[in-house]
């Protein structure tokens, strides 16, 4: 029997979605940014652009990075898709996302 074991990865926005300004003072020097880093929140998503400026269907149509995030505590909780859509060069030109209600949706 043959067991496939996913590998788990953590994105910089995942880590850095509640770290806030010092966090991103370190990521900056983590990473090796020569400039303060961009991101901001929206939401739980962690996207460069804010707010977000393309569609989340145009986000995933060309070359892009996704991940999940849960916004909500009290009251409906919210899953959101984000996404940031890269030019050819790999630089990050749009965000999106889009959201689904996962409970106390009443």
């Amino acid at each position: 029997m043959k067991t496939q074991v996913s590998k788990m990865t953590t994105g910089r926005r995942k880590v850095l979605a509640g770290v806030g300004a010092s966090g991103l003072a370190m990521a900056a020097a983590v990473f090796g940014r020569s400039t303060p880093a961009q991101a901001a929140n929206h939401a739980c998503c962690t996207l460069v652009f804010v707010p977000p400026n393309v569609s989340y269907a145009s986000c995933t149509s060309g070359r892009h990075y996704v991940w999940q995030c849960t916004f909500g505590t009290v009251g409906p909780v919210y899953r959101y898709n984000c996404c940031e859509k890269m030019n050819s060069a790999g630089k990050t030109i749009g965000s999106a996302t889009r959201y689904t209600c996962i409970s106390n949706c009443g």
